[in-house]
């Protein structure tokens, strides 16, 4: 039975919480999702495997400036409680800015085995906008259909249409109804996404979404460290510890990362053999249970990469643990995202004010770099030239913009105090007529 369920729930990339007969679970159907793709869609099956091989082949990633991605949100809501508060969804992109760049404060607990290999993307998200929807449309997922709630992402069916998706990263935010077969109620999706997959590449009339569904999906009680919108748990009778991890899961997969243990374990075979790609995560036989089992090991084999048995890297953002219980991204994942935003996805980089890795005739600096509050860009320029500069708090709100300023030849430094900011790590963003580029400033508590 749960074979047949799980292949009903079949997603690109999804939480799902699920229950089996009169024992619930926690689950999810990625791994039954490209099962499917390979037997009905061999073309965009071609087209995955194309994209993740030119990331995994791309090479280590070299010294760079962050790169940042313009996030749009957009929560379409029926109840009052679904039109979630900006502060909400100022807080999601605070938890990516601090996930995807391993400044979250829970990067403390992980194990000392794993920590040589926790890596900082240098990701900065950036939120372009919120756009609010009032909707009577329920958005319930259609079992025996061919599309993922494509009607979450169109004005015309009472959703909202998505800005440029090779531009920006659009997040929908809607109440996902609990999914039911014949009336029966078998679980509850919490968000999904949409892998990479050259989007010029999508063989026609294949049943894939549309280039304008690209994006990722959450339900509304699963954003924010701060949602005030509690989630059943029918595994424990409580409710779900949300700490805005599953959009930093979702995403991950947007940037082509699949789940740790390579989605073996259910349909497919559960042989330990099974990989996600990545080195430096070793092999787990099947998913975690929104539990933080530190001691789980489920492939007693020796990882080449650590050259001995070790322990399912439960910690990771791509398991399926307590939200509680995850806070790292590998190196080997960092390099696979870089590669894939600076390839497959690159057209995100090109809306960005932060999407160079340097700026031609300009080199700069921030320094000091931490700061106690005032903090100067230290620039030397080769010619006479106007610069504008942008600064940026974790939450992607914009709190400094500059006018122009004039920069003559040679070495100068532009000043500015920060002394009333709140200690943390900023993004200054200097632009000028033939580039831009990004470079980080943490401010000291006094």
């Amino acid at each position: 039975m749960k074979h047949i369920l799980t292949l009903l729930l079949a997603l690109s990339s999804c939480n799902v919480l699920f229950a089996q007969n009169s024992q619930p679970r926690i689950l999810c159907g990625n791994e039954v999702f490209s099962t499917m793709v390979r037997e009905k869609y061999p073309a965009l099956q071609a087209a995955f495997d194309q994209t993740f091989e030119q990331a995994r082949q791309k090479g280590a990633v070299t010294e760079r400036s962050p790169l940042t991605i313009k996030v749009v949100v957009h929560v379409v809501w029926n109840t009052p409680a679904e039109n979630l508060a900006d502060s909400v969804v100022e807080n999601q992109i605070q938890v990516l800015n601090e996930d995807f760049n391993h400044l979250n404060a829970d990067a403390a607990n992980l194990r000392p085995l794993f920590q040589p290999v926790a890596g900082a993307a240098d990701i900065h998200f950036q939120l372009a906008e919120i756009v609010r929807v009032q909707t009577s449309q329920l958005f319930a997922l259609d079992l025996f259909g061919t599309s993922i709630l494509p009607e979450l992402k169109h004005d015309s069916q009472g959703g909202s249409d998505a800005w440029d998706t090779e531009k920006y990263l659009n997040l929908w935010v809607c109440k996902i109804q609990p999914t039911t077969i014949f009336g029966i109620p078998v679980g509850q999706i919490l968000g999904f996404a949409f892998p990479p997959n050259g989007l010029g590449n999508w063989p026609a009339d294949s049943g894939a979404p549309n280039p304008d569904e690209d994006g990722v999906v959450i339900d509304y009680r699963m954003i924010g460290r701060n949602n005030p919108n509690p989630i059943d748990n029918p595994a424990t009778g409580g409710t779900l510890l949300v700490a805005g991890r599953t959009p930093t899961h979702e995403i991950g997969h947007y940037l082509g990362l699949r789940h740790i243990w390579g989605d073996g374990g259910l349909l497919g075979p559960n042989d330990c053999a099974q990989s996600d790609g990545v080195d430096d995560t070793p092999y787990a036989s099947a998913q975690s249970d929104f539990d933080c089992n530190l001691t789980k090991n489920s492939c007693e084999q020796v990882e080449i990469f650590y050259n001995d048995d070790v322990p399912d890297l439960v910690e990771n953002f791509m398991d399926y643990s307590s939200e509680a219980c995850m806070n790292m991204f590998s190196k080997g994942q960092v390099e696979l995202m870089i590669n894939v935003l600076t390839g497959p996805r690159s057209g995100l980089l090109e809306n960005t004010s932060a999407n160079a890795a340097s700026t031609q005739n300009l080199n700069w600096s921030v320094l000091p770099n931490p700061s106690e509050g005032v903090f100067f860009l230290d620039i030397q320029s080769e010619k006479s030239q106007d610069v504008a500069v942008n600064i940026f708090n974790l939450e992607g709100k914009m709190i400094l913009e500059q006018t122009e300023r004039s920069l003559t030849s040679g070495r100068q430094r532009l000043s500015f105090d920060g002394s009333n900011w709140a200690a943390g790590m900023y993004f200054v963003a200097l632009k000028t007529a033939s580039g831009s580029s990004v470079r980080k400033v943490v401010l000291r508590a006094l």
